[in-house]
């Protein structure tokens, strides 16, 4: 017969419970969680890696907690820059009133990557007249095409149907606001300074209540 394990901790608890020790130690709770963390296996690095950066680092998970989707959007903690594919901005991109620093990052004048000289707004370098190298696709690693939102480029691969957004452009072409903080948006630090205390609206209130005829 086979005992599960909600069979197992049953007998355990049981067991304890008649040799009068119910409750675990928390030396023994620990030292059981090390011995599990012990075989899990070793955190991989993402297989998608930014296009952008030198040495290709690993793109990390954006943290949302209520505009989950089957994709999540991904991002370069190094260059800020978002990877979105499939649904995962279906429902937006970031969680009401969240802040994260690669939302809020602004982005750095474009410059060549040849010559570092200054690109034209047709992307080519007032300098050296080259335009900007095709990026790699943070996935498969093709040649992702160039487009146009509104006054934002982005890169686009048509295989993974994947968008890449440099620093600053997703917020550009989403309107992301830096959230207000409750101080400066709805409270009126003055709002109160005529108003009578408390003591002296509880009397005028009742007051009215009982002699509601005699003027005050």
């Amino acid at each position: 017969m086979t005992v599960s394990a909600d069979d197992r901790w049953l007998a355990d608890a049981r067991a304890r419970a008649s040799a009068g020790g119910w409750e675990r130690s928390a030396d023994t709770i620990f030292a059981e969680l090390r011995k599990q963390a012990a075989t899990l296996p070793a955190a991989r690095p993402s297989a998608v890696t930014c296009p952008a950066c030198e040495g290709r680092p690993g793109l990390l998970d954006f943290p949302r907690y209520e505009l989950l989707s089957a994709d999540p959007i991904t991002y370069c903690g190094t260059c800020y820059g978002f990877w979105a594919v499939g649904d995962s901005l279906a429902r937006g991109v970031a969680d009401p009133g969240v802040t994260h620093p690669a939302l809020e990052a602004v982005p750095a004048p474009r410059r060549c990557r040849y010559c570092f000289g200054h690109l034209k707004p047709d992307d080519t370098c007032a300098k050296c007249a080259k335009a900007p190298p095709a990026l790699d696709c943070p996935a498969c690693g093709q040649t992702m095409q160039r487009l146009k939102e509104g006054q934002v480029r982005l890169d686009q691969c048509t295989a993974c149907r994947g968008t890449w957004f440099d620093v600053g452009e997703i917020a550009a072409v989403y309107k992301l606001k830096p959230a207000q903080s409750l101080a400066m948006s709805t409270v009126d630090e003055h709002a109160m300074d005529d108003e009578m205390p408390g003591w002296l609206v509880a009397v005028h209130t009742l007051s009215r209540m009982l002699l509601p005829f005699v003027p005050l």
